[in-house]
């Protein structure tokens, strides 16, 4: 006997003739959303199934979307903001347009110099975790260094004054 003996089992034909089981399976499946929504837990969980969707949709959207590129500035260890060098001008470049002078340094930009230098560190190993205001010109910042095995951090104290924050 071989595989192809029809003596055990009936011979199958080549083409399923329309109105066989594929057809019954496939209106089936496509009749099951509109018999989930004749029910009243089936409308439920098809609305939370299309909110569920739309949400996903637009925060996936959001996070595809990149931020506009800030302006390029250091901050020094003094806490004042520096331009950045500008691009090298030569023949056949366009001049760009002066850079806008930039925002003064906010308390957390302040206080991370403030700690880098006195850590002596590079900037970019201090971030600012929070800030409490104090009152309107002093607030308090928490302030963390990363460095080799430990994380020192510390609350700094921040004041403003006439020429902008600085730290006491």
């Amino acid at each position: 006997m071989n595989a192809e003996s029809t003596a055990f089992r009936a011979s199958r034909p080549a083409v399923v003739a329309p109105g066989g089981e594929g057809a019954r399976a496939a209106a089936w499946l496509l009749s099951w959303p509109m018999r989930l929504a004749a029910t009243p837990l089936g409308r439920r969980l098809l609305a939370a199934l299309l909110l569920g969707v739309v949400l996903v949709a637009s925060v996936s959207y959001l996070y595809d979307s990149p931020d506009p590129a800030g302006a390029a500035t250091a901050i020094s260890p003094a806490g004042l903001a520096v331009e950045a060098p500008a691009a090298p001008s030569g023949p056949g470049r366009v001049a760009a347009a002066p850079a806008r002078k930039a925002p003064a340094a906010g308390p957390a930009e302040v206080a991370a110099a403030w700690f880098a230098a006195r850590q002596k560190l590079a900037m970019d190993k201090v971030r600012s975790l929070q800030q409490r205001r104090v009152s309107a010109t002093e607030t308090r910042v928490l302030v963390v260094a990363e460095g080799a095995g430990s994380m020192p951090s510390q609350y700094v104290t921040v004041r403003k004054g006439p020429s902008g924050w600085k730290v006491p």
